[in-house]
């Protein structure tokens, strides 16, 4: 845990305990000290530990206080521990809780720096590996200084180089990928948590970011790395920067991060011959392609983007839990809409006929993805339900086909309510359900790979092999 300031303000209670609004008592508000400190912890705890120190202090959480501190943060939330009785000048501490802004900025207090102006910002990520090491580098620098990225070692070492870093390039700005620090470090619940890199972006000619500018950057990583890694907020925290001293630090007080990432990412992590290898321009390449349909994402009223949420589920678990056959609902729904981008709206197909079509576009057989002959005959035999209708009719010519089990599926998991949904889904051995889990997020991959106009090689998570896209075999 990181402490992050310490400072003075005032406490004034904004509601009591039957939520009717109080006016300013003391109209002054309570003079205070307040100790705030930061970690990063999984959902659903608060990343904020708030102390406060004062005379008269007593909070049950039934009631709701407002915190304006000396460096303009002010939070709102709710006040416990304290006590009745004793000396009233003694000094007493409390715990703020319940905080309810999600976000905090602090800029600089000398008054010849007070603008938020930046040429420069830093932002700490969660599940961020493997961008910025060995096999996606292209570059060395020191932890925790993005801005020290050169292609090879210094001659002369000063002070301590990491083995690696991975320097992107969007329109006019850098980006740069490398190995954390302490200072990093420290703001994370590191049992809990995987936090090994942070990012630098500036300009190339070195000029002013404008805010928009640094939000859609940062929000374009997010995505990005969120789909390399199915988690859900890999940013948690900027730092701004004007002519090298720091100006600005924002704190998302709830960003919900995911543990870890996926441990079978599309992105490879080895050639076809198992050698680790360095993927930098292949990150490149999808970051530029990625960027151009989240670009055009904002003139298709945002449906890519909910495409990448849906994958970005919590219901995904974490590596401690196996995939939820919840998460079967939202790998569909991403599935469902990038069809929909890839063959059109669909109009009045079914959604067999839908899903038919998206492999085609993709460049699948219409059959079953197994790796061995006695796993496709245990399922065929074993759950024929797949290959069925709604009134209950196996179809013999389908048998072994992926769309029908696909839409079927489904169709099961929208219509739960239906008593005879509901017992063919739970019909399905665990491993079963877990393998066209498994499925969905690989045909999901696929379909956005296919949206952003990719055309190398990607990690197939089912065959565990580096294969080329299917749609340039």
């Amino acid at each position: 845990m990181q402490r992050l300031f310490r400072t003075m303000g005032r406490l004034f209670w904004v509601e009591d305990a039957h939520g009717k609004k109080i006016s300013k008592i003391p109209e002054n508000g309570l003079p205070v000290l307040v100790d705030i400190q930061y970690e990063l912890n999984p959902l659903p705890h608060s990343p904020l530990k708030i102390e406060i120190y004062g005379q008269n202090l007593i909070g049950m959480g039934q009631t709701r206080e407002r915190l304006e501190l000396d460096n303009g943060v002010v939070l709102t939330g709710r006040m416990l521990g304290g006590g009745f009785g004793g000396d009233k000048s003694e000094i007493r501490k409390v715990k703020f809780v319940d905080v309810e802004e999600l976000k905090f900025e602090l800029f600089p207090t000398e008054a010849d720096s007070s603008s938020s102006d930046v040429d420069s910002v830093v932002a700490g990520l969660v599940s961020s590996c493997p961008l910025g090491h060995g096999i996606c580098a292209n570059g060395v620098a020191r932890p925790g200084y993005p801005f020290s990225y050169r292609i090879d070692f210094p001659n002369k070492k000063r002070g301590t180089w990491s083995t690696s870093a991975l320097r992107l390039y969007q329109e006019n700005l850098e980006i740069t990928f490398v190995e954390t620090s302490r200072y990093w470090r420290r703001l994370v619940n590191k049992r809990e948590l995987q936090h090994d890199t942070i990012v630098g972006i500036r300009r190339l000619d070195g000029n002013a970011l404008d805010w928009d500018e640094i939000n859609r950057i940062i929000s374009l990583i997010s995505n990005f790395l969120g789909w390399i890694n199915h988690c859900s907020s890999p940013v948690f925290h900027i730092k701004g920067y004007r002519k090298g001293q720091l100006v600005y630090k924002g704190y998302d007080l709830h960003p919900n991060p995911t543990v870890r990432r996926d441990i079978f990412s599309w992105l490879p992590m080895f050639d076809s011959d198992r050698q680790s290898e360095a993927n930098a321009e292949l990150i490149q390449e999808l970051l530029n392609g990625f960027a151009k349909a989240w670009i055009q994402n904002e003139e298709d009223d945002g449906i890519f983007h909910i495409a990448l949420l849906m994958l970005r589920n919590h219901s995904k678990g974490s590596p401690r839990d196996r995939i939820a056959l919840l998460y079967l609902r939202n790998t569909f729904s991403a599935c469902s809409i990038l069809v929909s981008m890839l063959a059109g709206s669909g109009g009045s197909r079914s959604r067999h006929d839908v899903i038919r079509k998206s492999l085609e576009k993709i460049g699948l057989v219409d059959e079953l993805p197994v790796r061995s002959q006695i796993e496709r005959d245990h399922i065929e035999r074993n759950y024929p339900d797949l290959w069925s209708l709604r009134n209950g009719k196996i179809l013999k010519n389908e048998i072994g086909t992926l769309s029908r089990p696909l839409a079927n599926v489904e169709n099961w998991l929208i219509h739960i309510e239906d008593p005879n949904n509901a017992s063919r889904l739970l019909n399905l051995h665990s491993s079963v359900q877990h393998y066209f889990v498994e499925i969905s997020i690989w045909l999901a991959d696929l379909m956005i790979l296919k949206v952003i106009g990719y055309r190398n090689k990607y990690f197939n998570r089912l065959t565990r092999k580096t294969e080329v896209v299917p749609w340039v075999k």
